[in-house]
């Protein structure tokens, strides 16, 4: 087994990333900032925990070892029970616990505040508590809006010795270019169809039958594929269905628009699982619908207005019903 696989055993696939994290780790020459893009359920928060936990472990020294984190002191214990002071996992339900906010209320526009970074600043210009590192992981980072992002860009300027911050975002195009620059981007890939059915088999429970069929919908993510196990892709489903089969005037596609633009590339990428589906069936029928939301998610990613791209995209996909 390479001494990469050994190091980051737990995580399945990903070979890239875990080759250049482990060779960074072995040399003593990490980063102080990281950027992890791929789509959801491929394994980037757990890589990301998992290097934490490597990084900080007390028993093995992997300057001199192949082995990964040694899950037995008390560093690797904390941190697999979130308990460790010197990592901390900045997401909308922390945010919530430090501007004291309703984590749970609904919200269509949810952003990473310059408040929330700022208390990155302030902890990371402390020394770490426990172990040899402190860590942030921000997810989702792209979902940082602007002030927060430039707040967060002073800090990566001038990055405090032991600390180190890991981004999770599904496309790199979300974050400014300006904090790409002072990271260091690892890809992450889709898994592989026999790793997303033995994930099912072993962990949902399901017939051979029904999750070889979740698996081929799945497009590689784990969080998909429970996604669908669990029957809640319907809001997209009953999106998709409404766009193909209803007739809308142009104001009722106007107003569906409005409804979905400020969650715009979540909806485009919910509309994408739902059209493979359908090419899977109806190639023929479905191939121009497929290309059109692939155009018009490359357009989100390049910042075009989502009110403008929403509007052109839902009249497409009803005009070439």
């Amino acid at each position: 087994m390479s001494f990469y696989q050994n190091m980051f055993e737990k995580i399945s696939a990903q070979t890239k990333p875990k080759k250049v994290l482990s060779a960074q780790i072995k040399s003593g020459k990490v980063a102080h900032a990281y950027i992890f893009i791929g789509q959801s359920g491929v394994g980037k928060k757990l890589t990301a925990i998992e290097f934490a936990k490597i990084i900080n472990c007390t028993v093995n020294d992997f300057t001199k070892s192949h082995l990964g984190a040694c899950g037995k002191c008390n560093s690797c214990r904390k941190i697999e029970k979130g308990a460790y002071s010197d990592l901390h996992i900045i997401d909308f339900q922390k945010q919530a616990e430090l501007l004291d906010e309703d984590e749970k209320k609904p919200s269509k526009n949810k952003v990473i505040k310059i408040e929330t970074i700022r208390y990155i600043q302030k902890q990371a210009l402390t020394s770490p508590l426990e172990g040899k590192w402190k860590i942030f992981i921000i997810d989702p980072a792209e979902k940082m809006n602007a002030a927060a992002a430039n707040c967060l860009l002073k800090t990566l300027e001038e990055p405090p010795a032991r600390t180190m911050l890991i981004l999770i975002a599904a496309h790199k195009e979300t974050i400014p270019q300006t904090i790409v620059s002072r990271s260091q981007v690892l890809y992450f890939q889709p898994l592989k169809e026999g790793d997303v059915l033995s994930y099912l088999l072993i962990n949902q429970g399901l017939s051979s039958d029904k999750a070889e069929k979740i698996a081929s919908l799945s497009e590689g993510s784990l969080e998909t594929a429970r996604r669908i196990a669990e029957n809640e892709s319907s809001a997209a489903l009953d999106l998709w269905l409404k766009l193909k089969n209803t007739p809308l005037c142009a104001s009722d596609i106007l107003d569906l628009s409005r409804l979905h633009s400020k969650t715009a590339l979540e909806t485009v990428d919910a509309l994408i699982l739902e059209a493979k589906k359908d090419f899977r069936l109806f190639p023929q029928k479905t191939q121009d619908k497929l290309e059109s939301l692939f155009n018009y998610k490359a357009l989100l990613l390049k910042n075009v207005n989502p009110q403008t791209v929403m509007d052109n995209l839902f009249l497409d996909l009803t005009e070439t019903i």
